[in-house]
């Protein structure tokens, strides 16, 4: 045999080795593969069964989430209407305050002016008290000179 000869023979041999050992590589494979499938089908079905147990779970989630978003909207809305409610009546108190003000202002002049009357009127009525005072005391006087001048003629 030539060296030609032994090379391609040596060849080949590495040839058989290198297929013989993909062969074996593959058989393992296919040995570990089939090996695994039992428990990726047990996996498998374990999530599904896990997948169908948290469906009703994750629907209620949703559900509450779905509620809890509702009432913040309603606590935004009624804090907002409060909030308005607050503003209006914040500005009619100040325009109470402003007409109380008001008021109160002409009263105080309503009062000057009937004290400044009241006064007045006493001040008349105690100068026309005076007076018929006097007059009375000059009638008296007068009355008394008559009867002494009237007891004089009698004489």
């Amino acid at each position: 045999m030539t060296t030609y000869e032994i090379a391609v023979v040596a060849g080949m041999a590495v040839w058989l080795v290198v297929a013989l050992a993909i062969l074996i590589v593959l058989l393992r494979t296919i040995r570990l593969l089939r090996e695994t499938r039992q428990p990726l089908g047990q996996i498998s079905g374990t999530v599904t069964d896990l997948s169908d147990r948290l469906k009703p779970v994750l629907h209620n989630v949703e559900q509450a989430s779905d509620q809890a978003r509702r009432i913040a909207t309603r606590l935004r809305d009624d804090a907002d209407g409060v909030g308005e409610a607050l503003k209006s009546a914040s500005e009619s108190t100040g325009r109470m305050v402003d007409l109380v003000e008001e008021r109160v202002v002409e009263v105080a002049a309503l009062l000057a002016v009937v004290q400044e009357e009241a006064e007045e009127t006493f001040v008349t009525t105690a100068s026309l008290l005076r007076g018929l005072r006097r007059g009375k005391d000059n009638v008296s006087t007068a009355k008394r000179v008559v009867r002494a001048l009237g007891d004089r003629g009698a004489e």
